[in-house]
């Protein structure tokens, strides 16, 4: 599988989907838990100061005084404030030169840029101010900074943990998505080979212990017995060809000692002929069944060798040169270099010939017929084509169920099995038989159907 079509699979958009998930629920996880602790922090702060301001404004102003200046010298980092005002605003005692604008109403209230001094950096505070019995008002606040500062640290914090984590989760969506497509690539090869008529093959399992290797055993469960009842199809089909082919050829025996017994110019040699001639038809139709069969059932895939398509057709061509020639049929070749494929040579000249044999059969005198091997975006191609009678548009589609005959050919000898052989050797090699219209004429192709097919060298 190239690297475009991993990143595309499955696996892989699993993998970084997870990432993602893992990215998003650890970072709602942290804001969630952050903002709950500063939330509790900033209420206990609250509660501290509303209390703190209470107990202050009930203290007299001798305790007062040094109650704040203990609270201003324990604060080394300055993060609390206190101040004491008189009714009209003047600083009486504390560390903030203005009175910051809240009302003395003893609550808490958030000041998001509070500055201590011009100079100073604004910060968040928690403030309360209270008024005393006297009119005074006391102040006490807390800057909350280091919530913010804390909120920054675990952020970055957050980000160097979750990289890792999200790259750890796609290296592993990763390695599982290679391991996935390997495997998944094994099973279309078992497919492609079951799809070709080698109904032996089966599905590669592994462990047994995921959901694909239960679907995997059903499937070639289901393979067994297709090619248990195959099998015995086959040899019913192959038991009767067996059977009738006896008794033919005893038939005909005796239709020939008859033939040869009868004086010339006898009523019984014209249909004595004609039973001889049906029964060549029938035997033919049956050798032809038996070679399907056995070409089915046989899977000569251990004879497969390197060969040259190229050559099978000019070979061929010289073969059948004479019979177009005596018919008066130009029979070209179109094989301009070699077409190197893994097959059975035996298998592709049989399938070749009977292409050829039917072009030069429904070809009439004068007429043309070329064949060409040739190498198209690396998928190997055999063409017959002829000028002759063509197949009826309405029978295309059935031309190559066994014992189909076009009707415009019904005058010509066959069997109607030709097409059908041809098109189980075809898939054998991993190639597709099309007819197409070549006006006149017909045009049949033999097409890999793709460049790492059971064909391919």
């Amino acid at each position: 599988m190239s690297p475009r079509d991993l990143i595309r699979s499955t696996p892989l958009r699993l993998a970084a989907a997870f990432a993602l998930a893992i990215v998003l629920l650890t970072g709602g996880v942290f804001v969630f838990v952050f903002e709950a602790a500063t939330a509790s922090r900033i209420s206990q702060l609250r509660a501290v100061f509303v209390d703190e301001a209470r107990k202050a404004a009930a203290s007299d102003d001798a305790r007062l005084r040094r109650a704040l200046s203990l609270r201003l010298t324990r604060d080394f980092r300055r993060l609390n404030y206190v101040a004491l005002y008189d009714s009209s605003g003047r600083l009486l005692f504390g560390n903030l030169d203005r009175k910051p604008d809240i009302p003395a109403d003893g609550r808490s209230h958030y000041l998001p840029d509070f500055r201590l001094t011009a100079e100073s950096e604004p910060e968040p505070t928690l403030m309360v101010a209270r008024a005393r019995l006297d009119g005074d008002v006391i102040v006490l606040g807390r800057s909350i900074a280091e919530v913010d500062l804390l909120r920054s640290i675990l952020g970055r914090a957050l980000s160097f943990a979750i990289l890792p984590v999200a790259a750890g989760a796609l290296a592993m969506g990763f390695f599982f998505a290679r391991r996935t497509a390997a495997r998944i690539k094994d099973i279309d090869g078992a497919i492609a080979e079951v799809v070709n008529g080698d109904l032996r093959a089966r599905l590669p399992s592994r462990s047994g212990l995921d959901e694909l290797d239960g679907v995997i055993a059903s499937v070639n469960h289901m393979l067994d017995e297709i090619e248990r009842l195959m099998s015995q199809l086959a040899t019913v089909g192959d038991n009767i060809a067996h059977d009738l082919r006896t008794p033919l050829v005893n038939v005909r025996a005796i239709l020939d000692r008859a033939l040869a017994e009868a004086p010339r110019g006898s009523s019984l040699r014209p249909p004595i002929q004609s039973a001889l001639r049906q029964l060549d038809r029938a035997m033919t139709a049956i050798a032809a069944l038996l070679r399907v069969s056995a070409i089915e059932r046989e899977h000569r895939h251990s004879a497969f060798a390197e060969i040259d398509l190229a050559g099978v057709c000019a070979e061929l061509r010289e073969f059948f040169l004479p019979l177009a020639e005596a018919k008066g049929v130009s029979l070209r070749l179109d094989a301009a270099r070699p077409v190197i494929r893994k097959g059975d040579p035996d298998l592709m000249r049989e399938a070749v010939a009977n292409l050829i044999d039917n072009a030069l059969k429904f070809t009439p005198r004068g007429g043309a017929v070329r064949v060409s091997a040739t190498e198209e975006a690396g998928l190997a191609q055999i063409e017959v084509s002829d000028n002759g009678r063509g197949v009826p548009a309405a029978e295309v589609h059935d031309i190559f169920r066994r014992f189909a005959r076009a009707t415009n050919g019904a005058d010509l000898p066959g069997s109607g099995l030709g097409l059908s052989i041809v098109e189980t050797i075809a898939r054998l090699h991993g190639m597709d038989l099309v007819l197409a219209d070549n006006a006149p004429g017909a045009r049949f192709k033999l097409t890999e159907r793709s460049a790492t097919g059971p064909g391919k060298a």
